[in-house]
């Protein structure tokens, strides 16, 4: 650049200014282009992943309940305890089909013909949170504090072999219907889904993490 520089001022006085000018405007329209270009990289914030609705009929007049979470490429992501009637599935009121299911990890892969959202981004580790849950239809924020990274181990019966999975407990207060809802971090990425709210201890919901999404997503 500093070349450039002499040799325009090498010549006429006029163009030799027009030169610097020139130059000068490249440099701060490439330092613009490094800072545009950083924030909107991969660490930016972006827009939380799309919430939806999953209902699958029973055969009784109430539906199960749960929520999914828009995974990209026209599939939702959700628990897989709430398709075991094994009924007619639909996604924020569409028809939906059964695409993988993980009873271990409690994890299912929906598609919906015709859903259009971006690929899910995965997160790794953050202790602040938030749960994006629905009420009433809308979008709402829980915010919520991950206490520790478990190992869960259960059997549905008693004299079955455990089951393990990876999983967060997390401190936040849940509803029926909110399996399925995102943990994420502040940057909306998808750092475990819930799969249930404690029992024995209020105020404390359980969530698979996000390498049995990564998982689950990579089949």
């Amino acid at each position: 650049m500093s070349r450039r520089l002499r040799g325009g001022a090498g010549g006429r006085q006029g163009t030799g200014r027009l030169g610097a000018r020139a130059a000068i405007a490249g440099v701060a329209a490439a330092a613009l282009a490094v800072i545009a270009g950083g924030c909107g990289g991969s660490d930016a914030p972006r827009r939380p992943p799309q919430v939806l609705r999953v209902t699958v009929a029973t055969g009784a007049l109430v539906p199960e309940v749960a929520t999914g979470v828009a995974a990209g490429d026209g599939r939702v992501l959700t628990v897989a305890h709430a398709l075991m009637g094994r009924g007619v599935v639909r996604v924020g009121g569409r028809p939906a089909r059964v695409l993988r299911v993980d009873e271990r990890l409690d994890l299912a892969l929906l598609v919906v013909p015709g859903l259009r959202a971006p690929a899910v981004r995965l997160g790794g580790d953050a202790r602040r949170v938030t749960l994006t849950v629905l009420r009433d239809g809308r979008t709402t924020p829980l915010g919520g504090t991950v206490r520790r990274r478990v190992v869960i181990r259960f059997r549905d019966q008693p004299s079955d072999p455990p089951t393990v999975r990876p999983g967060l407990e997390v401190a936040a207060s849940i509803d029926p219907g909110d399996s399925g809802a995102p943990v994420l971090d502040s940057r909306g990425r998808v750092l475990g889904v819930v799969y249930g709210r404690s029992r024995d201890r209020a105020g404390t919901a359980w969530a698979d993490d996000a390498s049995a999404v990564r998982t689950l997503l990579a089949r």
